[in-house]
């Protein structure tokens, strides 16, 4: 099995190892997918907790599509009848 993770993740894991307190890297893994395991049984992480419904990161594949909706959006906005009522 590969891994890809983001750099300060990696080097946090390199910490671990040159500490001492793991052997290895697979070690440190290990540990830390224990760890995930244990909370999500204990109901304490969900399945994507950062990336969850109506978070802006479950567009993050879908960029030009969420620049359409944001550029509707203001159209819209500025489209609006109540905004041209005199005050005077």
């Amino acid at each position: 099995m590969t891994i890809h993770l983001p750099g300060d993740l990696e080097d946090s894991l390199r910490a671990e190892v040159s500490s001492g307190r793991f052997t290895s890297l697979d070690e440190a893994v290990a540990a830390a997918v224990r760890l995930l395991l244990r909370d999500r049984a204990r109901g304490e992480l969900s399945a994507r907790q950062d990336v969850g419904p109506g978070s802006i990161g479950a567009m993050a594949d879908s960029a030009d599509e969420l620049d359409e909706i944001v550029a509707d959006a203001y159209r819209k906005r500025r489209e609006e009848a109540w905004r041209d009522v005199s005050i005077e």
